[in-house]
């Protein structure tokens, strides 16, 4: 099986960077890492080359939240690969070997991973989703919220996701609101993507995602525990096991001076 790890970045020099591209490669992912780049700098270009990034470049036409959905489903056609890691950039950082827990634990074509609360008790998803679809505010309220900044999935499933992501968020009710993670979520409970989807809960211990940890006020909403962090910044579940991908680590300023200096 052949895993690849695909980001995009836009306007981001190297620091910003290195905490997600230097816990890759001290993480002992041996598949190829894929970015597409957008306005960045020669000095960002010889960084990522050097460490054995393939970068494709694109100039930007659309907001980057929207065009890279199509973009990312263009270049793929003609991309050798099984399964892509799909994550942000900014405020990622891996763990250990992603690939390790996907070969053991991957079961269907689409990974979604959870942020642990519905929709009804965010206040920034009520009003995102709930102005972009209101039709689908009815029953999607009720639902959890799986994060569009990291997905796993096979390549072709992939591109269908994503194309169908790109075209939704075209046509939403509010146009001053990006789209693309309501546009997922609805998505993913739909009849032609939802067999393919496996709902993964942060307890499983793939993907944290941070920011509710850190700025949620009422966690007794939250639907299970949230991941622990130690002093030294690591992030485990409840069993001690290390997630593969720590997720929005900036969100807690302490947390970020800790990671950010590990990554030097």
């Amino acid at each position: 099986m052949k895993y690849t790890i695909f980001g995009c970045i836009t306007k981001y020099g190297v620091e910003q960077i290195k905490p997600f591209v230097e816990s890759i490669e001290r993480s002992g992912f041996k598949g190829d890492k894929v970015m597409l780049v957008y306005e960045i700098t020669q000095d960002t270009i010889d960084y990522l080359k050097s460490k054995g990034w393939i970068l494709f470049g694109s100039e930007l036409q659309q907001h980057i939240i929207l065009q890279r959905f199509r973009d990312v489903y263009s270049l793929l056609e003609n991309y050798e690969t099984d399964v892509v890691i799909w994550c942000d950039v900014k405020d990622i950082v891996f763990q250990n070997d992603p690939s390790e827990w996907l070969n053991k634990n991957m079961k269907k074509d689409i990974l979604s991973f959870a942020e642990s609360v519905k929709f009804k008790d965010e206040e920034w998803a009520k009003v995102n989703a709930g102005t972009t679809f209101p039709m689908e505010w009815n029953w999607l309220q009720h639902e959890e919220i799986y994060c569009a900044g990291t997905i796993v999935a096979k390549k072709e499933a992939l591109r269908g996701l994503f194309l169908s992501i790109y075209r939704w968020s075209l046509q939403t009710n509010n146009p001053q609101q990006l789209a693309d993670q309501a546009a997922y979520n609805i998505l993913i409970h739909l009849h032609q993507f939802k067999d393919k989807v496996q709902f993964v809960k942060q307890q499983e211990g793939f993907a944290s995602q941070l920011h509710l940890k850190y700025n949620f006020k009422t966690p007794e909403l939250c639907t299970e525990k949230f991941a622990n962090v130690d002093e030294e910044g690591w992030v485990t579940n409840d069993k001690g096991e290390l997630y593969s991908i720590v997720h929005q680590y900036d969100r807690n300023e302490n947390l970020k001076q800790i990671i950010e200096s590990r990554y030097k």
